[in-house]
């Protein structure tokens, strides 16, 4: 999936099942895990009702996108990261565990500017030298051009890797929202549409003229709200649950379309049940 240019929706009632903040916080952290298994670039929310919570949601997307050696400088003390502890790491490349070399991409953290440039801090031992004047308190993306008594990086993202996710709140009901993304595809999921087992054929095809893709989840209560879409698909069909969490759907549908972007050839006859 990573060659396309994948936004997933989400609801900011996610987390409206529980009051526990601990088990809010891990319901979020599947959601990241899903969207960065499955090379997902963009994570929006949108407005479910008026009771949905999606700043919590979008802290901690964008604290677990954030790599762990910056997380403490980027995010101030809050409430709302008090069980972010339990939350597995995302391992995915922009989230280094070893000590910086020379050719490597970072993500830095502009610190402060100098004569020569701007120092960053990218998780070495001291802080790194970008000449170029750049804004300060900004987590931007750096190649490492030389390491030494001076550590020199320069502006720069690589062209064939996963480099995480972004998160955009957009406080607007999903009509309104999805005008925020320039979807060539719109997928919408609900376990009242047509059993992915009957249509493979149809969206396999859907999928093979796209270059940018959009899936939009429903939430715990009331689903997925009516909406325009090019695909309406159940990807849970048989479902032993009387309900399907969203977290669960994220993961399940991701699954399945990350298939069907790795098979070239038709599928053949679509399998019913």
């Amino acid at each position: 999936m990573n060659e396309l240019d994948l936004s997933i929706f989400i609801p900011d009632s996610l987390t409206a099942e529980t009051k526990d903040l601990k088990i809010k916080t891990y319901k979020v952290g599947l959601i990241a895990r899903a969207a960065s298994i499955f090379g997902v670039k963009r994570i929006v929310i949108y407005r479910d009702g008026a009771d949905g919570e999606a700043r919590f949601i979008r802290d901690i997307l964008s604290y677990m996108d954030t790599p762990q050696y910056l997380r403490r400088k980027v995010f101030p003390i809050m409430k709302e990261l008090k069980h972010v502890g339990i939350l597995p790491p995302l391992r995915t490349p922009h989230h280094p565990t070893g000590k910086p070399v020379t050719g490597e991409y970072r993500q830095g953290l502009t610190v402060k500017r100098v004569k020569k440039g701007t120092l960053v801090d990218i998780g070495a031992d001291k802080l790194a030298l970008c000449r170029e004047k750049l804004s300060v308190n900004r987590v931007m993306s750096f190649r490492i051009t030389r390491m030494g008594k001076e550590i020199q990086i320069e502006p720069d993202e690589p062209e064939d890797t996963y480099w995480g996710y972004e998160v955009l709140d957009t406080r607007r009901d999903i009509a309104k929202s999805l005008k925020t993304v320039d979807a060539d595809v719109v997928i919408a999921t609900s376990r009242y549409a047509s059993p992915i087992t009957s249509i493979l054929n149809e969206v396999k095809s859907k999928m093979d003229g796209a270059r940018k893709v959009t899936i939009l989840f429903g939430g715990p209560y009331r689903g997925l709200p009516e909406v325009r879409a090019d695909i309406n698909v159940n990807t849970i069909p048989g479902q032993c649950t009387e309900t399907v969490r969203t977290e669960e759907a994220v993961m399940a549908t991701l699954s399945i379309f990350n298939m069907l972007t790795q098979i070239d050839e038709p599928i053949g006859n679509d399998v019913r049940r």
